[in-house]
C-alpha cells in the first residue's frame, strides 16, 4: 500500500542534507499537516534540493494532472507561507525548489508561528529531530566570539568576526524577529533573557531574499553593527551560519535558540557547537562576583573555593563573561584544533551530504541532478 501524501512528503524531505527523521508517535505528519494542505504537499512532492523550471517541475505530473498556470498560482502560494525556497533566473524565470524544516520552513514561520504548530515542533524536537540536526559533524551554524580583546596571535579569520563579516559582505543588510523566541512565547515560555525580538540579522542575498517575503526590514552596515553591539550587551551569543561568507547572524540565548537548547540536553553540549574558542579564569583575579556565571548561555561557569571555574566540557567560546569581568579574570583562548568553516552555503550543504551518504551517495545525488531528476 502506498503511504499517505504526508509520509510520501516527510520521506521526501529527509533525503536533504538536513534530515526529517520519522517518529514513533508520527508528529512530523501533524507538523506537515499544519503547514501544508493535501494539494500544496502533493506539488511540494515533485520538488527538488536544487532550483528548477516550472517546466521541468511540470514534466514530473501526469498528463493532464495540472495546468502550468495552475501549477505557478499553487507555488507561488508556497513561496508565501514560507514552506519552499525561490530564486529569480534571467533565461528560466523564477526557480523553485524544497526547502528544509531548519534552517529553512521553521525560520520562514517568523511572524505568523502558531500555538499548534509551535506544540508540534516542541514534540518533534524532543522526539528525533533535535538529536537528528545536533548529532552530525558538520553543523549548520557557528559560535563566533563577541567584541572582546582577543590575543593577536592568535590568527582568527574574518570568519570568526561579527564585525569583519558585516565589512566584508556586499550587502544589502536585514534585521527580523527571533522564530525561536516567538516559538516559546506561543506556548508560554517567554525568553528569560531579553524581551528583545529583533536579533536575528540577514546578508546579502538572503537579505534581498527575507525582505522580499516581508519578514525582514533593511538596515545600514552601521545600524547592523549597533544592533550587534547591542545583542552583545544582553549577553547573546552570536551565531552566524558555518561559512566563511555567511548570509546570516543570529543572536541566540540559552533558553529559546534551537541549537543551544538542544546541545544542552547532552553532558559536553560544547562537542555539539562548532567553535574555535573557549575561556580560563586565572583563580588569582577572580573575586567571584558571580557576573560572569549570571550572563552565561550554557552553565558554563561554577564557584569553586571562592573563585569561578569554567567547563570545558559546556564552554562554547561566546566571550560574554569577558564583557562582564571587571577584574580582568578571564581570558579567551584558541583551540589547538581550529575548524575552518566552509567557503558559502552551497559549500556547506554539498560536505554535509557528503558527511550523511558517503562519497558514492552524494555522487549518485550529484548525477541525478546533473540529469534533471529529482533529488
Amino acid at each position: 500500500m502506498e503511504p499517505d501524501i504526508y509520509r510520501q512528503l516527510q520521506r521526501h524531505l529527509d533525503q536533504m542534507p538536513v534530515p526529517f527523521p520519522e517518529t514513533e508517535s508520527g508528529v512530523e505528519i501533524s507538523l506537515l499537516k499544519n503547514l501544508f494542505d493535501e494539494t500544496e504537499a502533493s506539488i511540494a512532492l515533485k520538488l527538488s534540493a536544487v532550483p528548477e523550471s516550472i517546466d521541468r517541475i511540470l514534466g514530473r505530473f501526469k498528463e493532464g494532472e495540472v495546468t502550468k498556470e495552475t501549477l505557478r498560482t499553487k507555488l507561488d502560494g508556497l513561496i508565501d507561507k514560507g514552506l519552499i525556497y525561490s530564486k529569480p533566473d534571467q533565461k528560466k524565470g523564477r526557480l523553485y525548489q524544497k526547502a528544509p524544516l531548519a534552517v529553512g520552513m521553521y525560520e520562514l514561520q517568523v511572524d505568523r508561528m502558531t500555538k499548534e504548530l509551535a506544540e508540534d515542533y516542541f514534540q518533534y524536537e524532543d522526539e528525533g529531530f533535535a538529536e537528528a540536526i545536533i548529532d552530525v559533524k558538520i553543523k549548520q551554524m557557528r559560535t563566533i566570539p563577541v567584541n572582546v580583546d582577543i590575543k593577536p596571535e592568535f590568527l582568527i579569520g574574518s570568519y570568526d568576526n561579527a564585525r569583519a563579516i558585516i565589512e566584508n559582505s556586499p550587502g544589502p543588510f536585514g534585521v527580523m524577529n527571533c522564530i525561536c523566541r516567538q516559538t516559546k512565547q506561543k506556548v508560554g515560555k517567554p525568553c528569560k533573557h531579553s524581551d528583545i525580538l529583533e536579533t536575528c540579522f540577514t546578508l546579502g542575498f538572503s537579505a534581498t531574499y527575507m525582505m522580499e517575503m516581508g519578514v525582514a526590514r533593511e538596515i545600514s552596515r552601521d545600524e547592523m553593527k549597533d544592533l550587534i553591539t547591542r545583542a552583545e550587551g544582553l549577553g547573546l551569543v552570536l551565531q552566524p551560519a558555518n561559512a566563511k561568507s555567511p548570509e546570516f547572524i543570529c543572536c541566540c540565548c540559552g533558553c529559546c535558540c534551537q541549537v543551544l537548547t538542544a546541545a544542552k540536553r547532552y553532558p559536553h553540549p560544547a562537542e555539539f557547537v562548532h567553535s574555535n574558542f573557549y575561556v580560563q579564569i586565572d583563580p588569582e583575579k577572580c573575586v567571584a562576583c558571580g557576573e560572569c556565571m549570571e550572563i552565561c548561555q550554557m552553565e558554563a561557569l561554577v564557584s569553586v573555593n571562592n573563585h569561578t571555574e569554567v567547563l570545558r566540557s559546556h564552554c562554547i567560546g561566546c566571550g560574554n563573561c569577558l564583557n562582564v569581568c571587571t577584574s580582568e579574570a578571564i581570558t579567551l583562548m584558541k583551540k589547538e584544533k581550529v575548524t575552518i568553516p566552509p567557503k558559502d552555503r552551497d559549500d556547506l550543504y554539498n560536505k554535509m551530504t557528503m558527511e550523511r551518504y558517503g562519497v558514492f551517495g552524494a555522487l549518485k545525488i550529484m548525477g541525478k541532478a546533473a540529469l534533471g531528476k529529482k533529488i
